[in-house]
């Protein structure tokens, strides 16, 4: 570990306090990092007005850009598929400019020695001010969904190009979203993943009855449920199981009413958002966990699924769709399958072939579990993005030596 570093981080999304659901993989490292002795700051917009407040020890500084009923562009279902209405892409100016106001004063005063932008576009400009204004390393994280916006708004492609060209450093969530960098800026990118930060349950919480296959994330188009319940029926027809779906959003409604037609109301339960308490206890409950991920109408897809290291705490195989960064999360026959994407006989099939086969299950689940323990442990992710920091921005005893030399 190097020496304890100043970070500032930018991002469109920080939780709220101590139980918010918004990106707690983002929350872990911060904790993580400040454990090891680094001194985090976060720079996040207001949510409805929302103050500075401090999170684990860590203070963020949120910066206001409307009256407090209309700021709500970040959180919840997310800022990239908010700005797909009219209404909201209007925030994105006045967003974009008290951001860079406030990332502006920050680094004037804050002394820091390395500024860390999610999402190059738009934070990226944020983060330019941020280093012009203190001469520090700029390190730029993209998590795939900024390549999403490009493709269907092609004036954006320009900015994102810039933005990832201006960094020090550039790091991606998923090897697919590293390739989008590359491809659009022409210069390296380093993959750095995430874990989980569900608590693993007893290995031994299932315990027989009827399978149960869990879903867990928001309810929205890339998500692909659709496809989920149109696989259901098949599965139904051979075997009985239980289908459990946690999580929220816009797809929601229209997901039950499918549940309706097709007369699946017995077999599927949706529990909506739930505790990390309630979500280990269904990890330990299933038998399979399924990702049917698609890429949406906007072209965006699953920048990494974390769902899958959180299915492997808990020991269970996973069966996903093969797009986006989920293939980085899953050994096709080994700790789980991969199956094209929008294919619900695809789908019944690999589900099928597990819940059918308990032994192969366990198999997988202990695959998983050595999997993600190796890949996607925090101690190493931790390790690895410190390294990624001392590179750009060397210890001071490091630096002298180097001169030195």
């Amino acid at each position: 570990m190097s020496h304890s570093k100043k970070i500032l981080v930018i991002t469109s999304t920080y939780p709220r306090h101590s139980e918010d659901y918004a990106v707690p993989w983002m929350r872990e490292i911060h904790r993580q990092l400040a454990n090891q002795g680094h001194a985090i700051a976060v720079l996040a917009p207001s949510y409805k007005g929302l103050r500075s407040h401090k999170l684990d020890g860590i203070r963020v500084h949120r910066f206001r850009y409307a009256p407090a009923s209309l700021e709500t562009l970040t959180h919840e279902e997310g800022a990239t598929y908010k700005v797909r209405k009219a209404a909201m892409q209007l925030l994105a100016i006045p967003y974009i400019m008290m951001g860079c106001i406030a990332a502006a004063r920050l680094a004037f005063r804050g002394n820091f020695d390395v500024i860390h932008v999610h999402w190059p576009f738009p934070h990226g400009l944020m983060g330019q001010i941020a280093r012009w204004v203190s001469g520090k390393p700029l390190v730029i994280m993209s998590h795939g969904a900024e390549f999403s916006l490009a493709r269907r708004k092609q004036w954006i492609t320009p900015f994102l190009r810039q933005s990832l060209r201006s960094a020090d450093l550039r790091i991606a969530n998923s090897s697919d979203t590293a390739r989008m960098v590359t491809e659009c800026s022409g210069l390296p990118c380093r993959v750095l993943p995430y874990g989980t930060t569900v608590n693993a349950a007893s290995a031994n919480a299932k315990s027989g009855g009827v399978p149960r296959v869990l879903f867990t994330g928001r309810l929205i188009e890339r998500k692909g449920l659709q496809y989920l319940l149109l696989a259901i029926p098949e599965i139904l027809s051979n075997i009985e199981a239980k289908f459990i779906i946690t999580g929220d959003g816009d797809q929601r409604s229209k997901l039950e009413a499918l549940c309706r037609k097709l007369r699946l109301n017995d077999a599927v339960e949706f529990l909506g958002f739930v505790s990390q308490q309630r979500l280990a206890e269904e990890y330990a409950k299933c038998d399979v966990w399924v990702n049917p991920g698609i890429v949406d109408s906007w072209g965006d897809a699953e920048g990494l699924g974390i769902g899958s290291i959180e299915a492997y705490s808990h020991l269970k195989p996973v069966v996903a769709s093969r797009v986006g960064g989920i293939p980085d999360t899953v050994r096709h026959g080994e700790t789980g399958y991969l199956v094209p994407e929008k294919d619900p006989t695809a789908l019944a099939d690999a589900l099928l072939d597990l819940l059918e086969n308990p032994a192969k299950c366990e198999k997988f689940g202990r695959a998983g579990f050595r999997f993600a323990k190796t890949t996607f442990s925090w101690s190493r992710i931790v390790r690895d993005l410190d390294a990624l920091y001392e590179s750009v921005a060397p210890s001071k005893p490091y630096a002298r030596r180097l001169h030195a030399a």
